[in-house]
C-alpha cells in the first residue's frame, strides 16, 4: 500500500504533466502556424538546441559524469566491506545516494532546458535538457561498463559482501542509470517553466550568462516580490562592465534565493512537523502493539505526500515554482526534525519492549544506544530525503501549472508557459 502511495504521489505527476505540456504546446503550434510549418519550426529548434554554448557544455557534462563515476566506484569498492564496522549498510547507502543523484540530474537537465528555452524557445530547451540526461548516462556508462565487465570476468578479485548475491556488488550504479528514467519528464517541464512568451513572433535575446542567471532566479518569485525582480533585471541591463555585471547578477541571485520564501511558509512547515510527529508516534505504537514491522515505510511515504501537498498549494497560490519549492524544502526540514524527535525516544521504547529496531522491526537491539543509532543510519536518512525531494519537486511543478491555468491570462494559458 505504501509503495502504491509512493508511486502515485512521487512518480506519476511529473510524466503526466509533461505529456499534458507537450500536448498543449503541439496544439498551440498547429493553431498558430498550421501543421505545414511544424516540421520546419521543429528543425530550426533542433539546430538551436545544439548550437553554442550547448554542445561544449554537453561534452563537459559527459566528461564530468565519467570522471565522477570512476572516482565514486573506486571509493565504493574500497569501503563497501567496512559497513558492518561503521554500523550501516554501505551498499544500501550507495543505492539511495544513486536515487538522490538521479534527482540532482533531473534538476540539472531541467535547468539546462530552462536556460536554453529562455533564449531559444521551448523545443530547443526540451531537446537540450534531454541531451543533458543522455550526456550524463553516456559518461556514467563509459566508466561503469568496463568495471562491470571486469567484475563478471573475475569476481574473485573484487570485495565480497555477505548480504549481496552474486553479481550484485555494482548494483548501486545500475540503479542510478535506471533512476534516470524518472528524470525524463524534467527537460519538458524545465523548458516550459523557463521559456518566454514570444511577442509578435520575436524572440527575446539573452545578452550573457549573468543575465540568464538573474532571469531564471527572479522569473518565479512570489507576486509580492515580482516587481523587485523586474527592477533587478532592468538595472542589470543598464550595467556594461563585465565585472560589475557579474557581481550584480550574483548578488541578485543570492538575494532572490534567500528572501523568496512565500508568506505562510513557516506556518505550513510547523503544521507538517506536528502532523508527522503525531502520526509517526501513532504508527510506532500501533506497530508495536500488533507486532508489525517498523515505521521506515511510513517515514518514506507519508511525509512525501505532505510535502507534495505543501509545495502544490504554495505554488498554486503564488503561480510560482520557486515559491512551492522553497516552501516544500522548509516543510521537509521540519518533517525531518519531527521524525528524529519522535523516532529517537520511540527507538528506546522498542528496544525496551524487545520488539526489534524501530525502523524495520528486525532483530532485537543489544543496547538502547544501538537502537537510537539505527534511527540515525545514513542510508535511511538519505532515502527519506530522496523521496521527499521527489514529492516536493513534483508538487511545486504541478501547482505552478494549475496556478497559471487559474490566472485566466493568455500568457499563462499553456500550463507552465513563460
Amino acid at each position: 500500500m505504501l509503495l502504491l502511495l509512493l508511486f502515485l504521489v512521487v512518480l506519476a505527476p511529473a510524466p503526466l504533466l509533461a505529456i499534458v505540456v507537450l500536448t498543449v504546446r503541439l496544439r498551440d503550434a498547429v493553431r498558430q502556424g498550421g501543421a505545414g510549418t511544424l516540421a520546419a519550426r521543429t528543425r530550426a529548434a533542433l539546430r538551436d538546441s545544439i548550437g553554442r554554448p550547448v554542445w561544449p557544455g554537453l561534452i563537459a557534462v559527459t566528461a564530468a559524469a565519467g570522471v565522477l563515476t570512476a572516482g565514486l566506484e573506486r571509493a565504493y569498492l574500497a569501503t563497501v566491506t567496512y559497513g558492518p564496522r561503521w554500523g550501516f549498510d554501505m551498499a544500501l547507502l550507495a543505492i539511495v545516494l544513486g536515487l538522490l543523484a538521479a534527482v540532482g540530474c533531473a534538476a540539472l537537465a531541467g535547468l539546462a532546458a530552462a536556460a536554453v528555452a529562455r533564449a531559444r524557445g521551448f523545443v530547443a530547451g526540451t531537446v537540450a535538457g534531454l541531451l543533458t540526461l543522455i550526456a550524463v548516462a553516456a559518461g556514467t556508462a563509459s566508466a561503469h561498463l568496463p568495471l562491470r565487465a571486469a567484475y563478471l570476468a573475475e569476481p574473485d578479485t573484487f570485495p565480497i559482501v555477505a548480504n549481496l548475491a552474486d553479481g550484485d556488488l555494482l548494483v548501486p550504479f545500475e540503479v542510478f542509470l535506471g533512476a534516470l528514467i524518472w528524470a525524463l519528464p524534467w527537460p519538458v517541464l524545465g523548458a516550459a517553466l523557463g521559456s518566454r512568451t514570444e511577442t509578435a513572433g520575436r524572440r527575446h535575446g539573452v545578452r550573457d550568462v549573468w543575465q540568464l542567471l538573474l532571469d531564471l532566479a527572479t522569473a518565479d518569485l512570489p507576486e509580492s516580490r515580482s516587481a523587485w525582480g523586474t527592477a533587478l533585471r532592468s538595472e542589470l541591463a543598464a550595467i556594461d562592465p563585465p565585472a560589475e555585471r557579474r557581481g550584480f547578477a550574483l548578488g541578485g541571485v543570492w538575494t532572490a534565493l534567500r528572501y523568496g520564501q512565500p508568506p505562510g511558509a513557516w506556518v505550513r512547515a510547523a503544521g507538517v512537523a506536528v502532523v508527522v510527529a503525531a502520526v509517526s508516534f501513532a504508527a510506532s505504537r500501533w506497530s508495536l502493539e500488533h507486532g508489525r514491522g517498523g515505521v521506515l515505510g511510513f517515514w518514506m511515504a507519508v511525509p512525501s505526500v505532505l510535502l507534495l501537498a505543501v509545495a502544490l498549494t504554495t505554488a498554486w497560490r503564488n503561480r510560482s515554482f520557486g515559491s512551492g519549492l522553497r516552501a516544500g524544502a522548509l516543510a521537509g526540514l521540519a518533517a525531518l526534525v519531527a521524525v528524529l524527535a519522535v523516532g529517537i525516544p520511540e527507538a528506546v521504547v522498542w528496544a525496551h519492549e524487545k520488539a526489534g529496531y524501530l525502523s524495520t522491526g528486525d532483530a532485537v537491539p543489544p543496547t538502547w544506544q544501538s537502537a537510537v543509532l539505527d534511527v540515525l543510519r545514513p542510508e535511511f536518512l538519505v532515502g527519506m530525503i530522496a523521496f521527499w525531494t521527489m514529492g516536493a519537486v513534483g508538487g511545486a511543478t504541478l501547482g505552478t501549472a494549475l496556478g497559471r491555468l487559474r490566472a485566466d491570462n493568455p500568457d499563462h494559458a499553456t500550463t507552465t508557459a513563460r
